[in-house]
């Protein structure tokens, strides 16, 4: 269902991921379901076709959903198709997500189809395609008017030595608290007996979130605490690898591999510690939502500071497994609801609640509105 706005900013949010569970895209439509629509009408561009929940949020605020396919492998004909769209929407801003100068292709787009703002947003430290990324940053620079960052170092990458503004990744913080109920019948639906000791990882299994190395250190974990299980969540092109090496190393009874889930925040308390070795991360809300469940967190040490909203987090070196693993054994059960009612209020004094930052989203677009068209 649709809603009658009166002079609303009109906004395009481009995904240049597939929308899925993955951390921009859930980023992106927790800013959309906060969006006032007497304030902003937000489109959504997406390169796959989203769930209903997303298209119903959209609707919401008078969007429409647009999907371009075809984004890496004819750039020319998106650029065509995603100007069109622009002009025929009549779009003020176009706020693009990614990681690299490839979002050169939503500036050009956006500037071809009349839009003033052009606001590109970085959300990680470096990117896979560092070859087009080297290229395209001179054009880059020049079709951009705005640019925005989700932390200070996701800002250093894609905008060194030019201004930026960091607007944190943001969550439901109240989503994720800690519950005992949850708690105790996620594990007895996963299996878990009381005194088995529960990490959790969340993340696509790609190169970046290093599900290998965690599963080496997982190894050499079990050594030293064999009542230590490891739940996996996510999906993703390494899957089939680390699951046969699993299956290889003879330890397949204490790993799972849950695939993608709708119910996070159960399983976050179910778990006893959260870890994300990642060999490099923008601001991961993940860490942020574990830490709201009151999780220890092992995180490595090339994941952004500023995730660490609590003293829940430690950060360690990844060049070697044992090392990780000495982290994970040395972490204990903590009083759980204290420490997620500290970490929820916590996240809302650092900037991370979605609401607060939901409102600075919308005062950006009428500010760079207001500078744009004059």
């Amino acid at each position: 269902m649709s809603v009658t706005v009166t002079n609303p900013v009109r906004v395009m949010m481009v995904l240049t991921v597939r929308y899925g569970k993955n951390g921009i895209a859930n980023c992106v439509m927790n800013y959309i379901s906060r969006l006032d629509p007497a304030r902003v009408q937000c489109d959504l561009v997406c390169p796959n076709e989203p769930d209903m929940i997303a298209r119903a949020q959209v609707e919401l605020t008078g969007g429409h959903v647009f999907v371009l396919p075809g984004r890496n492998r004819h750039p020319l004909s998106y650029v065509v198709k995603l100007s069109r769209i622009i002009r025929e929407r009549g779009i003020e801003i176009v706020h693009a997500h990614g990681n690299s100068a490839t979002l050169a292709a939503e500036m050009i787009a956006a500037k071809r189809g009349g839009a003033k703002v052009r606001m590109p947003h970085s959300h990680n430290t470096t990117c896979n395609m560092k070859v087009a990324d080297k290229l395209l940053r001179g054009i880059f620079y020049r079709t951009s008017t705005d640019n925005i960052a989700c932390s200070c170092l996701a800002g250093e990458w894609l905008y060194p030595k030019r201004k930026y503004t960091v607007l944190n990744n943001a969550i439901d913080a109240e989503k994720f608290r800690f519950s005992k109920t949850a708690r105790e019948e996620t594990r007895e639906k996963l299996g878990l007996a009381p005194e088995e000791f529960v990490f959790l990882h969340i993340g696509a299994f790609n190169e970046q979130k290093n599900q290998s190395f965690l599963l080496e250190a997982f190894q050499a974990l079990l050594l030293k605490k064999p009542d230590s299980r490891l739940l996996l969540v996510g999906d993703g092109e390494r899957r089939a690898s680390c699951e046969a090496r699993v299956e290889a190393l003879g330890f397949r009874k204490q790993v799972s591999f849950l695939g993608l889930r709708d119910d996070i925040p159960a399983l976050l308390s179910a778990a006893d510690a959260f870890v994300l070795p990642s060999l490099h991360e923008g601001l991961p809300l993940t860490l942020v939502e574990a830490q709201c469940a009151g999780l220890p967190c092992v995180a490595s040490d090339r994941v952004t500071r500023e995730s660490a909203l609590t003293n829940l987090v430690v950060f360690i070196p990844i060049e070697r497994a044992d090392i990780f693993a000495t982290a994970m054994e040395a972490i204990q059960r903590t009083e759980r609801g204290a420490a997620s009612n500290a970490a929820i209020i916590r996240a809302a004094e650092a900037g991370y609640d979605v609401s607060q930052n939901a409102e600075t989203l919308m005062a950006i677009y009428e500010k760079a509105t207001r500078v744009g068209n004059q």
